[in-house]
């Protein structure tokens, strides 16, 4: 019994020196694991998925683990390997070699690729705004969805442009900035980005409407050898013209006139009207609107085909008058729009009118053009012949007189017929201001309109309104 016993003993004892020899092998560096000596060497699998969050199961058994995850000391064979994101999953069976990894990716989800901004670019003005149009989201192998603006978000890269959480750029100031797109899928973020240009707001200057009115009925030298004599009616005409100005209000913000200048009797000298439009009218730019009224004595020489208005200093030189050449000269030097008023006898020749005169046809009107440079100068050598700087009424053809009467039906002054049927027209009135030229009745009375008044209440008088250019639609007074 007792060797028997001693026999087992022995066996123990050589089984544990056995166990301490591997042991010792391990503790060695450099030295095989026992693992390995009993089963060879192990391997791993890698796991990853799009997105990450995935749970992993192997061979059908859930592992605890979620993606992204390795998975290590896995003994060299064959493993089935699942991947599960809400109700999406994937299988994929997979070798484990000897000191490898082996690698398990899947998208579980479409995979954002890129975005695409449209517009690619945008011109603005400084404080304009303008909504991006859209925003493409394109996935890999999946298509592409149209995204809400309110789905990305966005950033400016200057100062020079703003853009808000839905999409609008607004122009800050003068100068370019890209504005980046950003929108984000699960895990992945994709930008684009949009060039802006921004352009500074051209400085507009409001119209401003300026009025020169002469009236001239006292004359220095008069009555002269001719039998000129003085004329009653120009300084109330002028007072007309100025209350018919003082009237108007042009457009949606309603401008009126500046103060009107009148310049009368013995103060109308030659040298006071040129200096007088070059001082009414300093300061006036492209946009502005000029007004030049005259009432007084006109003349007209058969030799030189010229018409003239008459200063009060006027004498019996051809120069002491102001010539059609002298004052296009005069007003051209000013910018913009020019309306000419001329209530005087052979007025018609300051637009190249005789009587019984129709300029209808091209030829006719080219004919026009180059007999009276800019409407008024005979200069043909200037050449300016498309211009439409000046829009003109004379009271009458360049062969005719011009009347006037004693006493006004509203105010009882002397007036010229041409200019009180004008001012009557355009809503000259002590009480109600009727204007009874707007033919349209849409508060505002053109040229066209205001020669139209004029011609059907003078039809009956030797006196033919012109007017330049025909049929002008262009407004002289708005109320």
């Amino acid at each position: 019994m007792r060797s028997k016993e001693y026999f087992s003993t022995s066996k123990v004892l050589q089984l544990l020196l056995l166990s301490l020899l591997l042991l010792s092998f391990l503790l060695i560096p450099g030295c095989t694991p026992i693992s390995n000596l009993l089963f060879g060497s192990s391997g791993s699998i890698e796991v990853t998925t799009y997105p990450s969050g995935a749970k992993i199961f192997l061979n059908d058994k859930d592992t605890g683990y979620v993606t992204p995850y390795t998975i290590t000391n896995l003994p060299k064979g064959t493993y089935e390997v699942k991947v599960s994101l809400n109700d999406v999953s994937y299988t994929k069976t997979v070798i484990v070699y000897s000191d490898n990894t082996t690698n398990v990716y899947k998208d579980l989800l479409p995979r954002l690729n890129k975005i695409i901004v449209q517009p690619t670019s945008m011109n603005l003005e400084e404080g304009e705004s303008q909504k991006i149009d859209s925003v493409t989201a394109y996935y890999v192998d999946s298509g592409s969805v149209n995204l809400t603006l309110n789905d990305c978000s966005y950033s400016s890269g200057s100062s020079h442009a703003t853009v808000n959480s839905s999409g609008t750029v607004t122009g800050v100031s003068e100068g370019s900035a890209i504005i980046t797109v950003s929108h984000t899928d699960v895990e992945i973020t994709k930008t684009d980005t949009m060039n802006v240009n921004i352009t500074a707001i051209p400085v507009v200057n409001p119209i401003v409407y300026r009025a020169f009115c002469i009236g001239v009925g006292d004359y220095q030298n008069f009555p002269d050898a001719y039998g000129n004599i003085d004329l009653l009616g120009p300084p109330y005409d002028v007072d007309r013209m100025v209350d018919v100005f003082n009237h108007c209000k042009f457009g949606i913000d309603e401008v009126v006139f500046s103060t009107p200048v009148s310049l009368k009797d013995l103060n109308a000298t030659k040298t006071a009207i040129i200096g007088g439009i070059a001082s009414t009218f300093s300061g006036a730019d492209d946009n502005d609107i000029s007004y030049f009224y005259f009432s007084g004595h006109g003349g007209y020489t058969g030799v030189f085909e010229v018409s003239y208005i008459l200063p009060t200093d006027v004498d019996d030189s051809i120069d002491s008058a102001i010539s059609i050449n002298e004052l296009e000269m005069a007003l051209s030097t000013i910018p913009g729009t020019k309306v000419v008023i001329l209530d005087s006898c052979f007025s018609g020749g300051f637009i190249g009118k005789g009587k019984e005169e129709k300029i209808i046809s091209k030829e006719n009107l080219t004919s026009f053009n180059d007999e009276i440079i800019n409407v008024f100068s005979q200069a043909q050598t200037k050449g300016l012949l498309t211009t439409n700087q000046y829009k003109v009424l004379t009271s009458c053809h360049s062969s005719q007189t011009c009347l006037e009467y004693l006493s006004h039906p509203i105010d009882g002054n002397p007036f010229g017929v041409f200019s009180a049927v004008l001012c009557e027209g355009c809503g000259y009135n002590a009480y109600s201001h009727p204007y009874l030229a707007d033919n349209d009745t849409n508060n505002q009375v053109s040229l066209g309109e205001a020669y139209s008044y004029i011609e059907s209440v003078l039809e009956p008088l030797d006196q033919d309104v012109q007017i330049y250019p025909t049929g002008s639609d262009f407004t002289i007074v708005e109320y």
